[in-house]
């Protein structure tokens, strides 16, 4: 199996949104996508548009999503965040 995402990137997404996001439940949201990681740091979760992506310390992931439509939805925003929140 190919492995979809670059971690590296998922992980860049989680620090943007905890940083340029607004506070938001138990964690914050920045363009509709919500981080949250649990107690220990050891996963980070980034929801939104339908979508749950789960990212664990030992770079295995897992997706939640009910159309490939909503996961390609939520991919954007996440690109979407990558490039265009970053020190000016």
């Amino acid at each position: 199996m190919q492995n979809e995402l670059n971690n590296r990137i998922i992980l860049e997404v989680f620090d943007k949104i905890r940083r340029f996001g607004e506070p938001y439940e138990d964690g914050h949201m920045l363009e509709g996508i919500v981080a949250k990681s649990d107690f220990d740091g050891y996963s980070v979760l980034l929801e939104g548009s339908g979508v749950t992506l789960q990212l664990n310390f030992h770079q295995s992931y897992h997706f939640d999503y009910a159309t490939t439509a909503l996961k390609d939805q939520f991919m954007a925003k996440v690109d979407y965040i990558h490039r265009n929140f970053n020190e000016s």
